[in-house]
């Protein structure tokens, strides 16, 4: 175990995820790479990623700072393997996938694959959970299954957030930000002592402002011999503008040296506009915007045309609190949480100056309670364990309404404007624990195992059974089951000397069962409530720090075996069936095998001069993939479809992702610092549906950063100037292809802006 920094950061660091601002501006020299240690194993004490048998990044808040991270998708990035993508048709909802396990769309009632924690409490329903990074003080993105010691069990990987905490000092931070689309942002930080040695209190103001990348101008042209009225007038605005407002209060109690209480609450205010939705033309299978309107959508990637604003009104409250009672022999840690969330949304899905495919006024609410117990011990140098439970309770209700044109041409045409439901109530309740074994001065073995119940309750009206305003339903289905499962693990690691580390490890996932709230019609639902899925997750992997501190690298290899996969098909159906022409079904998927490899290399070439390097390489096949509808032929066929099917790639995952970046800093003769940095990115070709449509394909695509950034010599003034995606590359987070329309969204151009901070500390 490597001492050399442990001793001078440890005291530095605070008890969380990574090095806090202090360590992270103040390194033991100025020519070794930073000792990130973290506590999100759970563990008595913290422990250095590179002693941990894990593959794990770790991102401290100076990091996030100098990379202007706007919220957790921009982190994921800096993560080999992951893709924190958002679906960007909903208000923040998340598509995330770690090594090719994931969710690609937004139905409700899909558990996420990739878990985001925060302080500790679990978000189980999905909207608003691509959560802003302003004031937080350290995020891990944990690559593969999180089946032991997370409060709760994930198959795919997991993101673990900690917030700020106030330490007893007054201090003050203060931000503004302006940049390019009318971009303006402004955030106050105050915490000081309000009971001296005992209650520190702390409270945080966030409000983030800013047009629409994508601009309404009533562009495009009309076929008059298939639509002789022309293009209709339509509003104007752009498209998805930012209204944002969090508010952060805090406390922190420490009546004794032995315990600490502390308790969070946020408040998030988004009136952000609605989806870009930018249709594009089919070539390959005309949709209606050409046949029925011979609509042609603008040619700039930037201009959109819609005749529905629409609007997005989500408030989330939650409130943390976090008991650390240190009892000599071990550590009871109690992290109870609340969170309740409202969401109404109008969304112009189609992207067109007509109405195709609208979701108008729709209603969402979630109410979520967790409490996770566990005491974590170490008795001598040699052994170490935590253990404890976690009870998950969460009810939600989404109310959809659809507007879906029919027919085939302007004689016959017409609108269909219908309204759904689904409520679930989800409980769960888990034990775990993990136990540290050192054999002898080389040898350590991790074992651990998680025993997880899960009950959930749906209750259904298909679409066209209730009321446009959701108030009354004339046919509502009810479902009830319920899983459980036992998660272990085993990893054995062995260190070649202070700097050096190989591990093997065997992790399980497990992801329930689930309904899908969101199915098409009666017996969509009554025939998609797939049953749990499973990982099997084998690791080896190598860390070591070179060069006196001066090079470190980290690699792995895995495989997973992954097993009843949950996935989201469209399938081809008549227009009798769906006015869609697609089919929704949520069904298990049979089987899979992926294998990867993943790099992380951090470099000090000279005095001030630093190079970060990630590689994540994602193989992800089918071995067995049936009851999908994968040949192209309209129509389930026991031979053909399943061999079509298994040729399929996996959808939003890239075989490729990587990322450099170089800084560099120069004192300055005054005291004063400059600061350089400059990044890149690179993202595989992927596809974006099960089927694997060429026509919404992402095409490979790289991203240009960097930034150039002032510190004066007190170091309590930063001025920076900053661009993201400086050759303005086009590309997309989400895509969709049915009968009824093509369309992308989301993808940020290029953006620019100054970014002034003070601190007082």
């Amino acid at each position: 175990m490597t001492t050399r920094r442990r001793d001078t950061l440890l005291g530095t660091c605070i008890a969380a995820l990574v090095c806090g601002p202090a360590a992270a501006q103040a390194p033991a020299t100025d020519d070794q790479i930073e000792e990130v240690v973290v506590t999100s194993q759970k563990r008595a004490e913290a422990v250095s990623i590179q002693d941990l048998p894990i593959a794990v990044t770790a991102v401290n808040e100076a990091l996030i700072a100098r990379t202007f991270a706007v919220d957790i998708s921009d982190v994921g990035r800096l993560a080999p393997g992951a893709m924190l993508a958002p679906s960007s048709t909903f208000a923040s909802f998340p598509n995330f996938f770690i090594r090719g396990i994931g969710i690609s769309g937004s139905t409700r009632s899909l558990d996420p694959a990739v878990g985001i924690f925060i302080d500790g409490m679990y978000l189980g329903f999905p909207v608003g959970t691509v959560v802003d990074v302003f004031d937080r003080e350290s995020i891990e993105v944990l690559r593969g299954p999180q089946g032991t010691i997370f409060g709760r069990n994930v198959t795919g990987g997991a993101v673990n957030i900690r917030t700020r905490r106030p330490e007893g000092e007054f201090g003050v931070r203060a931000e503004l930000v302006a940049g390019n689309f009318n971009r303006l942002d402004a955030s106050l930080s105050l915490e000081g002592p309000l009971l001296q040695d005992k209650l520190a209190g702390k409270i945080a103001v966030m409000s983030r402002n800013r047009d629409g990348y994508w601009e309404d101008r009533n562009g495009g042209t009309i076929n008059t011999a298939i639509n002789p009225a022309g293009m209709p007038a339509s509003p104007t605005g752009t498209k998805p503008d930012v209204d944002m407002l969090i508010v952060r209060p805090m406390l922190r109690y420490t009546p004794t040296e032995s315990v600490d209480f502390t308790l969070i609450g946020e408040y998030v205010k988004d009136d952000s506009g609605t989806a870009n939705s930018r249709n594009i033309v089919n070539t390959v299978v005309g949709r209606r915007p050409q046949t029925i309107h011979g609509y042609t959508p603008p040619s700039d990637p930037y201009e959109i045309n819609h005749n529905l604003i629409g609007y997005n009104d989500l408030d989330v409250k939650s409130l943390v609190g976090e008991l650390n009672w240190d009892l000599g022999h071990g550590v009871v840690t109690s992290v109870s949480g609340w969170r309740d969330l409202e969401y109404k949304s109008s969304t112009d899905f189609d992207g067109t100056p007509f109405t195709i495919f609208h979701f108008p006024d729709n209603s969402e609410t979630a109410d979520q309670k967790s409490q996770e117990l566990r005491y974590a011990s170490k008795f001598s140098d040699r052994w170490e364990f935590v253990a404890g439970a976690f009870w998950f309770d969460q009810s939600y209700f989404v109310g959809e309404r659809r507007q879906i044109i029919t027919g085939t041409n302007l004689v016959n045409q017409g609108l269909l404007d219908r309204a759904q439901i689904a409520a679930v109530d989800h409980d769960n309740l888990s034990f775990f624990a993990e136990a540290n074994v050192k054999l002898g001065e080389s040898w350590q073995v991790t074992v651990g195992g998680r025993h997880s119940k899960e009950e959930k309750t749906a209750r259904f009206a298909a679409l066209g059974t209730c009321a446009l305003n959701f108030s009354t339903c004339t046919n509502v289905l009810s479902r009830n089951n319920s899983w459980s499962d036992f998660t272990p693990k085993i990893a054995v690691n062995y260190n070649f000397n202070d700097d050096t580390m190989a591990y093997v490890s065997r992790t399980e996932g497990f992801r329930s069962g689930t309904f899908d709230a969101r199915a098409n019609t009666v017996d969509s639902f009554l025939n998609s409530s797939p049953r749990p899925e499973t990982v099997e997750a084998y690791e080896l992997g190598f860390k070591t720090t070179l060069n006196d501190g001066r090079l470190r690298v980290n690699a792995a290899v895995y495989q997973s075996d992954y097993v009843d996969i949950q996935r989201l098909a469209l399938e081809d159906v008549p227009l009798s069936v769906d006015p869609t022409g697609r089919l929704q079904r949520l069904i298990n998927a049979a089987s899979a095998t992926i294998r990867g490899v993943e790099l992380e290399v951090s470099a000090i070439l000279a005095q001030g001069f630093k190079v970060d390097a990630s590689l994540g390489y994602v193989d992800a096949g089918y071995d067995d993939f049936t009851g999908f509808d994968a040949d192209g032929v309209p129509g389930y066929n026991p031979v053909t479809d399943p061999a079509a099917a298994r040729t399929k790639k996996f959808e939003r995952v890239p075989e490729m992702t990587y990322n450099v970046a170089a800084s560099y800093d120069r004192p300055l003769a005054g005291g004063g610092e400059l600061g350089f940095r400059v990044s890149y990115n690179w993202v595989d070709e992927y596809f974006n549906d099960a089927l694997n449509s060429r026509i919404i394909r992402q095409p490979s695509y790289g991203l240009v950063d960097a930034s150039v950034s002032w510190e004066n010599a007190k170091r309590n003034w930063v001025v920076s100037l900053f661009g993201r995606n400086l050759a303005d590359e086009e590309y997309f987070d989400f895509a969709l292809d049915n009968a009824l329309t093509t369309q992308t969204w989301g993808g940020a151009p290029r953006t620019f802006g100054v970014r002034v901070t003070y601190r007082y500390e």
